[in-house]
């Protein structure tokens, strides 16, 4: 206590001296707020180290506060760190935690918060400055897929924070990694952990992932969970989703009705979105559960109608069409009387103001999203795209691109095929093998000489985005160690895999790393296993039981994800959430081809060298 007032009567001092009589007013980063970065520069070069240094640190602080990060970065570059004081040193990893997080290289920021300097001060840190760090830490772990030790950080966190806000803040974004982790890891932890906080919190992110289809079992073993944790930090203040489960157990739709196609071209379609709906349907009958009355419609006549119809049926909820045009012209209607989830993305502009309309679908947009932030957090910054001529694999292409600049990556070149291509060729082509031997045929011809050389590819790429289908990607991948590139990394789409494992064929896309659904990998799954014995739709139908499973998941918590719109949910299909257009969106699992097999990987895929 006594080292801790003679620091802060210290610093109490130094401020004003700094200030001539003016102490300015300091933020709870620890930095002058009232200074800007050029002032405070200017007061550092009037004073000697420590201080200095100290005011420098605060003035890469204030450029981050303007989102200045490269002068900030280019400031901090003048100090070195091996010669700061103890406390600044605490000062400047901060702040190089908080550049290297701007710039998304989260294992740099792992490695400022991880040394053995600063892992001997925490028992000497200023309450202040412990926070920022604790909180940084926490966010670094939770970006690399250490959810874990972003937990922990936030509980150590948690003790040193007052204010009401802070607190509430914290405990939002420990309860948003806990949601990370799948169910079975969140039991494991439940049991493991020995603190009385960790345990808590993990078993209620358990009950929270758990029984997402069946509101009421949910709700019971929440109110045992209050029961027996009446002093932990989250009984008086559940998180969104969990204090909604009342209203929504009183509220869910008592009945609904579905619009499929029965007829037509997309008839098989709507057989499969049918049985998935139906086989998580009488899953949760048999289960003693409450579900609600369902009324089947066709949807192959006009829409408008036929939504009236249902409504004056007494459905509480629509789930449907799947025709992009009919969900668009529900889109466009002025108001609804009942809540709507189309099953399908609408294109182009729909009424803004419409309530209760949501979307659900397969969008191969999310999957391409999913790839860049994955491929972006693992330190890759240029990349190439090689796509098929087809309208949905360039509005992949789009969605990436989009994404992977936003993050600050670097499109340095997007080829596209044709099925009966030469795949070689493209591959030569894309990587500039042929630029390569012009330049040593060149060479020979200047020295006069011939040279024993190999053909080089671009070294300007450091991931390829390939978007194939199992055949095409079988003839593809091989190409690029066949042109000397066979070191860099590749990333796919779904559409890779054909769901079937065919390791004999599936070894040339061996190290592809893809995003799928987890229901491909679910062989345990009751609704799966009662699909295959009913259903008559054809295997590349698949993904739509699945789909039609989600439907079902979801229909009962749209009102809980509207709001809290932070919450996700664990499908079928992948992690459902809510987005800001009430679209549905997913995020696979993330699954590699070893020896042939696609094999389901973490949440997080590492680097090479970590795992």
């Amino acid at each position: 206590m006594l080292k801790r007032f003679f620091s802060l009567l210290s610093l109490s001092l130094l401020l004003l001296l700094v200030s001539c009589g003016t102490a300015p007013n300091k933020t709870d980063k620890g930095h002058t707020k009232s200074l800007s970065a050029q002032e405070l520069l200017e007061m550092a070069e009037k004073k000697a180290s420590p201080e200095k240094e100290s005011l420098m640190i605060d003035a890469v602080q204030a450029y981050l506060d303007q989102l200045q990060t490269k002068q900030a970065k280019k400031l901090l570059r003048t100090l070195d760190p091996d010669k700061q004081t103890e406390k600044n040193f605490a000062k400047y990893s901060y702040v190089a935690a908080e550049i290297a997080l701007a710039e998304n290289d989260y294992h740099q920021a792992l490695d400022i918060l991880s040394t053995s300097r600063l892992e001997q001060q925490w028992s000497t840190l200023p309450i202040g400055t412990e926070k920022r760090l604790r909180n940084v830490r926490a966010q670094t772990y939770d970006k690399l897929g250490n959810i874990q030790a972003s937990v922990s950080e936030r509980i150590k966190l948690a003790v040193l924070l007052t204010n009401k806000q802070e607190e509430a803040d914290n405990q939002d974004a420990l309860w948003q990694s806990l949601m990370k982790m799948s169910f079975t890891e969140l039991q494991i932890q439940s049991h493991e952990q020995t603190g009385d906080a960790e345990k808590g919190w993990y078993s209620l992110a358990a009950i929270a992932k758990n029984n997402q289809i069946d509101i009421d079992t949910q709700q019971e073993l929440l109110q045992q969970w209050t029961r027996e944790w009446r002093r932990h930090p989250a009984r008086n203040n559940l998180p969104p989703e969990l204090k909604l489960l009342q209203t929504l157990v009183l509220n869910q739709p008592k009945k609904i009705a579905i619009l499929l196609p029965q007829t037509g071209k997309l008839a098989e379609a709507g057989e499969a979105l049918r049985d998935g709906f139906f086989a998580a349907y009488y899953q949760a009958l048999n289960a003693g559960r409450s579900v609600p009355e369902v009324i089947l419609y066709d949807s192959s006549g006009d829409i408008l109608q036929l939504y009236q119809h249902a409504v004056d049926d007494g459905a509480e909820l629509v789930i449907g069409p799947v025709e992009k045009e009919k969900v668009n012209e529900l889109g466009l209607m002025p108001s609804l009387d009942v809540p709507v989830l189309a099953l399908n993305y609408a294109e182009g502009s729909l009424n803004a103001s419409l309530s209760g309309y949501y979307q659900f679908g397969l969008a191969v947009e999310d999957e391409a999203r999913q790839v860049a932030r994955q491929a972006f957090s693992e330190g890759k910054r240029q990349a190439m795209l090689i796509i098929p001529e087809q309208e949905w694999s360039q509005r992949a292409a789009t969605a990436f691109t989009q994404e992977w600049e936003t993050l600050g990556g670097l499109v340095v070149n997007r080829s596209q095929f044709k099925s009966n291509m030469n795949f070689s060729n493209l591959v030569k082509d894309v990587m500039l093998i042929e630029s390569s031997k012009i330049r040593s045929r060149q060479m020979e011809n200047f020295l006069g000489m011939s040279l024993e050389t190999n053909p080089r590819s671009r070294s300007d790429v450091d991931m390829i985005f390939l978007i194939a289908d199992p055949s095409q990607a079988r003839q593809i991948k091989p190409m690029f160690a066949y042109h000397y590139a066979g070191d860099i990394p590749i990333y796919s789409t779904s559409q890779i895999y054909s769901g079937t494992p065919n390791p004999k064929a599936d070894r040339d896309l061996n190290d592809v790393i893809f995003t799928a659904m987890p229901w491909l990998f679910d062989e345990q799954s009751a609704e799966k296993i009662a699909i295959a014995k009913v259903s008559s739709s054809a295997a590349v139908y698949g993904r739509l039981h699945a789909m039609g499973i989600d439907a079902y998941r979801l229909y009962a918590r749209l009102p809980q994800m509207v709001q809290a719109p932070d919450m996700k949910i664990n499908g079928a299909t992948g992690t459902l959430h809510l987005a800001d257009n009430s679209r549905i969106e997913r995020e696979q699992i993330w699954v590699k081809f070893v020896n042939g097999i696609a094999s389901p990987l973490p949440t997080i895929v590492k680097n090479d060298e970590e795992q």
